[in-house]
């Protein structure tokens, strides 16, 4: 069976699209560490519909004091981030390894021509970052993980964690919830514990100022069981009747594009449907609409029912002086605690409590709105930074033979 990725393919030059719309090569200069950031080789390194890893590493990069020496590794996208250097590559040998493995393949390939850069650094693929290791012992590997190891082929066991935890150089995680699934079960006194990072998701403040809020309840997110989307639906229903100045604004669909209605998003519109002109799904929103959205509304629900790691819309709920609505799931809390409505059991009747109260009580809401705008320390640069400490100690710490 032929090869599934050409060598022309294979050895597509990486490239920096400027915000002029051009395209510059790759920098001939060679000062400094440098680092290759691998994406999952589903996320799309693209403004128009970039998945959460990818939006991440994108902060990660244009917050960093030294981002000309990152590469982005990722699938081939048609207008990529701007300002970054990005490098598309194809799954080499599909048929043979998998998606995820045979785009390991294409990277290792791809470095059989090149210098090798100072830290390999695998986003979200625990077997990724071992096959990367197991065929190239000379590199550095860190692991860059955005959710529950334990949910991910190469993560299940604690055998395989601790097998992590031996051959990696670092383990980077988004929020400290991660950190402890990630050392669950292995010996957290171990000096080799103290690989494992946390650089917690941050997002930066886009207003200069607090703006004035309007009486809407906003969502923003994908249309999927474990966001909560349907209890915040049958909530909402049950308490804006009451408050017709009220309104509830849902953003966004089962993935990170535009498409027709699944049966969770129908489940959802039926739940909303008694509210009429007072309830509203947008579907899938490009990132200013989005943003512009949040900004004005005086509530915004992340009601997560499963252990969220650490999603960005509650920080961008904070980031724009909103009172959040969550839940005590996962990460969540490490954010939210002190400056949030936090609920304890996201379900539908305490969730159409805690709304009555964020719309009745004024003062309540206000104070909400004034802890997020004047205690909000969780900013991009803040986290590219805890990385960067992560990656320098990957390279000058603790030894990964």
């Amino acid at each position: 069976m032929p090869d599934a990725n050409p060598s022309d393919q294979e050895s597509l030059h990486c490239m920096i699209r400027k915000s002029n719309g051009s395209v510059s090569p790759p920098r001939p200069e060679d000062r400094g560490l440098r680092y290759d950031l691998l994406l999952p080789h589903k996320e799309k390194f693209t403004a128009t519909n970039a998945g959460a890893i990818a939006s991440v590493v994108k902060d990660l990069v244009l917050a960093s004091q030294t981002s000309d020496r990152f590469r982005v590794i990722g699938s081939a996208v048609e207008a990529p981030f701007e300002n970054i250097d990005f490098c598309p590559l194809a799954v080499r040998r599909r048929w043979l390894h998998g998606g995820n493995i045979g785009f390991a393949e294409a990277y290792l390939n791809m470095l059989r021509s090149q210098a090798a850069p100072d830290l390999v650094e695998v986003h979200g693929r625990c077997h990724v970052a071992a096959h990367i290791k197991a065929k190239r012992p000379d590199l550095r590997v860190a692991l860059y993980l955005h959710n529950d190891p334990r949910d991910m082929k190469g993560g299940h066991t604690v055998a395989a964690r601790a097998t992590l935890l031996a051959n990696m150089s670092a383990i980077i995680c988004v929020s400290d919830y991660i950190k402890d699934c990630f050392l669950d079960g292995l010996d957290m006194q171990s000096a080799l514990a103290s690989k494992v990072h946390t650089a917690r998701n941050g997002v930066d403040r886009t207003l200069a100022k607090p703006v004035k809020k309007t009486p809407m309840i906003l969502f923003v997110g994908r249309m999927v069981a474990e966001k909560g989307v349907l209890e915040l639906a049958e909530a909402a229903s049950k308490i804006l009747p009451q408050h017709p100045d009220w309104r509830i604004c849902l953003v966004g669909a089962k993935g990170f594009e535009a498409t027709g209605k699944s049966p969770y998003e129908q489940s959802v519109a039926a739940a909303l449907k008694p509210l009429g002109p007072q309830a509203q799904m947008t579907g899938f929103l490009p990132p200013a609409a989005v943003r512009a959205l949040q900004e004005q509304a005086a509530i915004i629900a992340c009601p997560s029912v499963w252990q969220e790691p650490l999603g960005k819309t509650g920080l961008e709920a904070l980031a724009a002086g909103s009172a959040l609505l969550t839940t005590r799931r996962g990460g969540i809390p490490e954010v939210a605690e002190g400056r949030a409505h936090i609920v304890d059991a996201p379900d539908a009747d305490m969730l159409a409590k805690s709304l009555q109260q964020l719309i009745t009580d004024d003062t309540y809401r206000h104070q909400l709105q004034q802890a997020a705008w004047n205690d909000y320390p969780f900013t991009a640069t803040q986290m590219a930074a805890d990385a960067a400490a992560a990656r320098t100690a990957a390279i000058n710490g603790v030894s990964d033979t």
